[in-house]
């Protein structure tokens, strides 16, 4: 016999999964004996949604299912906005949380709630365990359906009790198998998606989680080439291919580019793979008059704008190549169709960098601290070619979208539910799922005054991060729809300025600060040298946003 937070422990160490973030707490007490029996590491956090972010940026980074433990009470209600993100990225993300004792329920005790209730609407997910004895079980459930397509987070409420009580160690379930996926496109599907597209006379790919940092690049250049087709990132996803790719139309997401609105309105066909078509994408549900072919893992939660859309239920990876080949195989070459829908994209192409020219530029004279466009070249020249940049959520991370160049080993992760605080604790998991690469937290500063504290972490764990907090005293994105709305009146949307570098230092980072191109450049080569660091740059207030510059560039023509 055992106990049953041992044997969670056990199981945990069994499936592979190399530790578990969060901040300790008395309600879980034998799962952390536990795991010191199975050398286990406990990754302690500053706080709660930092343990969430952490583990949901090494899950998405890694595809495999990050596990955090919380207390009660305080403990998971602090999570909760990290399960938020893995709800909306379909993210695996498992959340133990320690209930109140059975014997003391439905009192109003201390830290009291119905955690199943509290997360239902965001996880995938939410169950109790009501005996000692099924408190594995229901870790090895969650694990599996958070991995399970669509994938998503899993809550899991064990009473603090049931972790003393004692369990059967020989019917303890091992080797748990695989989630399995979806399989391939069926003759009929690949018939239809490809007449789609022979049909079209402007084309393009759009692409989610699964084609994103170059993991099937090469299928997808065929798949380009062959029909003529665009390609665009989803919302978050701006690493699908290198930028100097003949075939990339850049990402398309909240905020864009005009120019990628315009071609969402000119579009006649549109193949989508391993995303939504929902108000990001599609820059706040355009009205779209393409035929629409949707490739997904699995049957997602919500439903989608565009009714006219035909989904099909495979693994987008696989469908991209087996798209590609049939192609290949098509006696309907239809060769002068192609060459039109390739005229498309390149006139798509030269309009999307003339509008990109036409904003730096204009950022260039009119941006007061460091502009973007200096920024961008500077972050481009100092990190490694294979570096991943985790951006937080607000108005600066429209530059890093639309400008930053991902080339062929670049990875991009952001957060799909705009969750500020993201970036720095996102980071670290993303830095232990990739080990061996530079990871660079990207980060404005009201986010980072949110979780910057996690810095901590990375100093205790070694972990070799930049954080990059771009200081400007402004909610950004509040900023710019005041501006919108309410012109010259902006309220509520000043940010203290304290030293973040001094701050970095004083939880053993190295820090610095630039308030000029030149100053920036010269920090970043240093804090790219070594471990944990973090670079202060100042930016401009005024217009926070690329789009805050279209009044001064040049119209599209």
């Amino acid at each position: 016999m055992m106990l049953a937070g041992h044997a969670m422990a056990a199981l945990l160490h069994e499936y592979g999964i190399p530790w578990v973030a969060g901040v300790s707490g008395e309600s879980y007490l034998p799962l952390l004996d536990g795991m010191r029996n199975e050398s286990l590491p406990f990754l302690s956090t500053c706080h709660e949604a930092g343990a969430a972010f952490l583990a949901a940026g090494y899950a998405r980074a890694s595809g495999r299912p990050g596990v955090i433990a919380v207390t009660r009470g305080p403990g998971a209600s602090n999570a909760l906005i990290g399960v938020h993100e893995a709800s909306q990225a379909n993210i695996p993300l498992v959340v133990l949380v320690g209930q109140l004792e059975s014997g003391v329920r439905g009192r109003r005790s201390l830290q009291e709630m119905e955690y199943t209730d509290v997360f239902r609407s965001v996880a995938k997910d939410a169950f109790e365990v009501t005996r000692p004895d099924q408190a594995p079980a229901a870790l090895l459930a969650a694990l599996r359906k958070a991995a399970t397509e669509p994938a998503g987070p899993v809550v899991v409420s064990i009473p603090a009790d049931h972790f003393y009580g004692e369990v059967d160690e020989a019917a303890q379930t091992r080797l748990p198998q695989t989630p399995a996926r979806y399989g391939v496109l069926s003759h009929a599907a690949l018939d239809a998606i490809v007449a789609m597209m022979q049909g079209a006379r402007r084309g393009a790919i759009i692409c989610g989680a699964d084609l994103a940092g170059g993991a099937a690049a090469e299928a997808l250049d065929a798949l380009a080439q062959r029909s003529g087709f665009g390609v665009l990132g989803g919302h978050a996803f701006p690493d699908v291919l290198p930028p100097d790719h003949p075939s990339w139309l850049g990402c398309s997401t909240i905020r864009g580019p005009r120019a990628v609105k315009q071609l969402l309105h000119e579009a006649d066909a549109l193949l989508v793979l391993g995303h939504r078509l929902g108000d990001r994408v599609t820059q706040g549900y355009l009205p779209l008059t393409a035929r629409i072919a949707i490739v997904q893992p699995a049957p997602d939660i919500g439903w989608d704008e565009y009714l006219a859309a035909e989904f099909y239920y495979a693994d987008p990876v696989a469908a991209v190549a087996q798209i590609s080949a049939r192609l290949a195989q098509s006696h309907d070459d239809r060769a002068a169709e192609r060459e039109a829908r390739m005229e498309w994209v390149r006139s798509s192409r030269h309009a999307l960098a003339l509008e990109g020219r036409e904003i730096i530029a204009a950022e260039a004279q009119e941006a007061g601290g460091v502009p973007f466009g200096s920024i961008l070249e500077i972050l481009d020249g100092a990190l490694p070619h294979d570096a991943n940049a985790v951006s937080d959520a607000g108005s600066f991370n429209d530059w890093i979208v639309r400008y930053f160049p991902f080339r062929a080993q670049r990875r991009y992760f952001g957060p799909l539910s705009g969750s500020m605080g993201y970036a720095v604790p996102a980071a670290q998991g993303v830095q232990l799922a990739l080990r061996g690469t530079r990871t660079v937290a990207l980060v404005g500063d009201g986010a980072f005054l949110m979780t910057g504290l996690e810095l901590a972490t990375a100093v205790r764990l070694k972990l070799p991060i930049t954080v990059v907090v771009f200081k400007n005293g402004v909610w950004g994105s509040i900023a710019l729809h005041q501006d919108a709305r309410f012109p010259g009146r902006r309220f509520a949307v000043d940010l203290p300025q304290p030293s973040f570098a001094a701050l970095a230092e004083s939880l053993g980072a190295r820090g610095f600060s630039a308030q000029t191109a030149e100053e920036f450049s010269a920090a970043m080569e240093a804090a790219c040298a070594g471990g944990p660091s973090l670079v202060e740059v100042t930016t401009d207030a005024l217009r926070p946003s690329p789009n805050s510059y279209l009044a001064l560039a040049a119209p599209l023509g």
